[in-house]
């Protein structure tokens, strides 16, 4: 296999070479594993690779397949895990100081039912500290590149998962999404990313205080819908470790993203993403890209028509009152024990969490069911709802050291009095629970990937996918990859 090959695969182009013996899992791992050994210093988007581990799994996988014990489409296949997901034997730091030297003794159950389906385990990619932020600059191992641009930040806090997947570092990775931490970076870095509905997929395994309880959920990074729809048939379905994993079929997601969309209802939602537009927290080119993309869903056959969520502007309030709250109550033993471990800027938010009284958090979820009633209704007319993932394209990392972009003849600042800028679009889907995925749409001038947010009714990520894949298909932005031979660095 040519070095240049491993940009264009996929898992569902390489699965079938796998089964058909066209292409050993052995020969295919140590393609990977030597393609992180020369791109990984310059991305830091691993922070432990198990490359012994791999190619055990490998020979392993290789083995069976011979033997005609092929156990599926992600037999052989290269998967990386968020660094806030157990992984048995391997070190799981959540981004932090104080987890540093923690090595769980289990597996998380997505981790488990990658590794039953044959999937050969490559490592655990960087994060933001704690999960808490959106830029995966961590104090303590590093920032992640953007494999686009290397000045650039490549999202959070999945930003390490995305990275890899972006960089052809593996093929398929697994984050956590509390407020947009899975669709944000997929956005930065121009891959797709997949936040399914809460409870379709078993949080068991994931690390206490980097989410909150009832708005935290783990998600897929790969690179096209196809191979997203692979990875959640694989990992979807109730498991008994964790109380609030759904009961709920799963679907062949694979099978079924092939529909036509014609005939499927597109919602924009009235008012909501006008005001971010509104208040210069959208980038010029970004509005733009969305207004082709929901021109070419409409040539697809989904015409788009508006929704009215009246209690929209309400949604980063709840937000924040629900999760910072859930999150700062695993976070206590820390604080009295090791405050000093925490970076700053984090200690001072986890204080502030602790101040919010019992009062407003429960206001706050009175207001989050008329809110999530509000969507309900709004997917009673639709069928899924379309928005920009992220009102801008990846910042500089000096510019998120300064706290704002200089963009359209002016300046957006990545904070505002509703949180931080990578959110604001990706939040509502957390806040309701609802399906929402985040696929290329297009690139600005200077290079840079932007995303398309589409999200559906409660366990209808079939749907979601089918859109997804549509427009992915129309659009060909996917076949287009960043040059690591010579790496930009504007």
């Amino acid at each position: 296999m040519k070095e240049p090959d491993i940009d264009e695969l996929t898992i569902a182009e390489i699965g079938w070479r796998i089964k058909s013996k066209k292409v050993s899992p052995v020969a295919l791992t140590e393609r990977y594993l030597e393609r992180i050994e020369r791109l990984n210093p310059l991305l830091n988007a691993y922070v432990s690779v198990t490359a012994d581990q791999a190619l055990q799994d490998a020979r392993t996988a290789e083995r069976e397949i011979a033997a005609r014990k092929y156990r599926g489409s992600l037999h052989g296949i290269p998967f990386c895990i968020k660094d806030n997901i157990a992984t048995k034997g391997v070190r799981t730091s959540a981004g932090s100081k104080i987890l540093a030297e923690w090595v769980p003794d289990f597996d998380a159950t997505v981790v488990t039912r990658l590794r039953g389906a044959g999937g050969i385990f490559f490592g655990k990619t960087n994060m933001h500290e704690w999960a808490a932020g959106s830029t995966t600059i961590n104090p303590f191992y590093g920032t992640t590149r953007n494999p686009w641009d290397l000045t650039r930040i490549s999202g959070g806090s999945s930003g390490g998962s995305a990275a890899a997947i972006a960089a052809s570092l593996c093929l398929a990775s697994l984050g956590t999404d509390n407020m947009g931490s899975v669709r944000n970076p997929a956005a930065f870095c121009g891959v797709v990313g997949l936040k399914p509905t809460y409870g379709r997929v078993s949080r068991f395994g994931d690390v206490p205080g980097t989410g909150g309880e009832s708005t935290d959920h783990f998600g897929i990074l790969t690179k096209t819908v196809e191979d997203c729809a692979l990875v959640l048939e694989t990992i979807a379905g109730h498991d008994p470790n964790d109380p609030l994993s759904a009961n709920e079929p799963v679907p062949r997601y694979s099978k079924s993203i092939t529909k036509g969309v014609k005939g499927l209802k597109l919602g924009l939602i009235k008012g909501y993403f006008e005001e971010l537009m509104a208040d210069e927290l959208m980038v010029g080119e970004v509005k733009e890209t969305f207004k082709r993309s929901i021109e070419l869903l409409a040539s697809l056959g989904m015409p788009p028509e508006e929704v009215r969520i009246p209690h929209m502007n309400l949604v980063p309030v709840v937000q924040n009152c629900t999760s910072r709250v859930e999150n700062v109550a695993a976070h206590i033993p820390h604080l009295k024990a090791r405050a000093r471990d925490y970076s700053q800027p984090l200690l001072y938010r986890q204080v502030c969490a602790l101040t919010i009284p019992a009062q407003t958090y429960v206001i706050a979820q009175k207001v989050r069911r008329i809110i999530c009633q509000e969507f309900d209704d709004a997917l009673g007319r639709v069928d899924v709802i379309a928005t920009p993932t992220v009102g801008t394209f990846a910042p500089t990392i000096d510019e998120c050291a300064e706290g704002f972009i200089e963009v359209d003849g002016g300046k957006i600042s990545l904070q505002d009095k509703r949180g931080n800028f990578g959110v604001l679009c990706t939040m509502p889907f957390n806040l309701t629970g609802l399906p929402a995925i985040s696929i290329c749409c297009g690139f600005s001038s200077t290079g840079l990937p932007i995303g398309l947010q589409l999200a559906g009714r409660l366990f209808e990520e079939s749907t979601v996918l089918q859109v997804a894949r549509a427009y992915e298909q129309a659009a060909g932005w996917y076949r287009t990859k960043p040059n690591l031979d010579n790496p930009t660095v504007s």
